[in-house]
């Protein structure tokens, strides 16, 4: 299945004891409808406050139903921040995180000096001092396989940094908002936002665009910039 949903009141994708989850809530769902303990497996973890347009997740049942009325009969009784998309029948082989060969993010932000409440919790305010086109120039640096230990949270344990960008660009997407968007084989814990953060450093003229190539080289979080606030991030895409 193909999910959406807005992530402001989850505190992530995963399941958390005492919290409420997308996870949490599809299988709940799930188990009502389809009258079975159901798992579900997903392409990736999204955290707390993090949205999807494009989620994908697989899981096995013993109903011989069709897609269109899983789909159908779900959508009936999922609350209405978590909605099903598309389903469709894969072989017992599929799965939904290790079958995957990129995804795509957007971290959508506004220029503005004050919030403007309609785009609270679903873009991030940048002030308007920022240089949008030099923050694009910027981009090109990320393209390519590169150990991105630079930008990965701390905590994440990951031992492996090298991960591989397909493309990376700014976009205006209305009136209002621009999108920074970026495609990978996969995206370490906080990568996408700490990205960002950097590209600020270069917006407001802190640090050079060439100098993500020197953040890249340099293998050291404290390089690269602030890990962007997650109200603005969507999971936009995952490609098979």
């Amino acid at each position: 299945m193909t999910i959406e949903y807005m992530g402001t009141n989850f505190c992530g994708y995963q399941i958390q004891p005492g919290q409420r989850s997308v996870q949490g809530e599809l299988e709940r769902v799930m188990k009502d409808v389809l009258k079975e303990e159901i798992k579900t497996f997903a392409s990736g973890r999204t955290d707390a406050g993090v949205h999807a347009l494009g989620q994908v997740v697989h899981f096995d049942t013993k109903k011989e139903w069709k897609p269109d009325r899983i789909l159908a009969s779900l959508n009936l009784y999922l609350p209405p921040d978590i909605s099903v998309i598309k389903a469709e029948e894969v072989n017992e082989n599929f799965d939904a995180r290790f079958n995957s060969h990129s995804k795509t993010y957007g971290l959508r932000f506004y220029l503005s000096r004050y919030t403007r409440p309609h785009l609270v919790n679903r873009s991030n305010r940048v002030n308007d001092n920022v240089d949008v086109k030099l923050m694009g120039e910027a981009c090109k640096y990320f393209v390519g396989s590169h150990d991105f230990k630079s930008f990965v949270a701390r905590k994440s344990g990951k031992t492996d940094f090298v991960r591989t960008i397909y493309s990376a660009k700014i976009h205006k997407i209305n009136d209002e908002e621009y999108e920074f968007e970026v495609s990978g084989n996969g995206f370490l814990y906080n990568m996408v936002r700490i990205m960002f953060g950097t590209l600020l450093l270069v917006g407001t003229k802190k640090i050079k665009p060439e100098d993500i190539t020197k953040i890249i080289d340099g293998k050291n979080r404290n390089m690269a910039g602030k890990t962007e606030k997650p109200q603005g991030l969507y999971l936009k895409s995952v490609k098979y």
